[in-house]
């Protein structure tokens, strides 16, 4: 593979974990609105999402490693079992990704 070729897979390697990092980061918080009370007014309340959470910040270190691996590729070739790892972590990120979207929310 040549020069250009390297970087340019390391840079869509990172593009979509940072996607998946952005898809489960958006949804760590959850709001919801309490029954109105005595003066009708309901008053907002907002839940932190666990899972969301988890998953944010497993993309957020898959994402940091990807981004020294652009940075090794940018300066010299790097063994194939770097990008194994590289491939690998993009997978782990958009799993986690998907995971938080299709995880139960609470009912409140």
């Amino acid at each position: 593979m040549s020069r250009v070729q390297r970087i340019l897979v390391a840079s869509a390697l990172l593009v979509i974990a940072a996607l998946g990092l952005l898809v489960a980061a958006t949804q760590t918080t959850m709001i919801w609105y309490q029954a109105p009370g005595a003066d009708g007014i309901a008053t907002e309340q907002v839940a932190v999402f666990e899972p969301a959470v988890v998953g944010t910040v497993i993309a957020a270190v898959a994402v940091l490693a990807l981004l020294v691996h652009l940075i090794l590729v940018i300066r010299r070739a790097v063994p194939r079992m770097q990008w194994v790892v590289a491939i690998a972590l993009t997978a782990v990120t958009v799993i986690a990704a998907v995971l938080v979207s299709i995880a139960d929310r609470p009912v409140f």
